[in-house]
């Protein structure tokens, strides 16, 4: 993962915790979060996956709550 795409990824974690704060804990966004990346580590195009990964990660914790 690239310094940036790194970069990405904690601000994802960050917002969703912030958003699901009162409902999920941080350590299971954050394992949400990076399941999801995980999907998507060998694509051949990785500039959408960190939009991919918001979108589907906050999907996958709006079913857990």
């Amino acid at each position: 993962m690239s310094s940036e795409g790194s970069h990405q990824i904690e601000e994802i974690v960050d917002d969703l915790t912030q958003e699901f704060d009162q409902r999920i804990g941080p350590k299971h966004v954050h394992d949400e979060v990076m399941r999801v990346y995980g999907r998507f580590s060998r694509a051949p195009i990785q500039q959408f996956v960190p939009v991919l990964t918001r979108r589907i990660a906050r999907e996958e914790l709006l079913k857990k709550t």
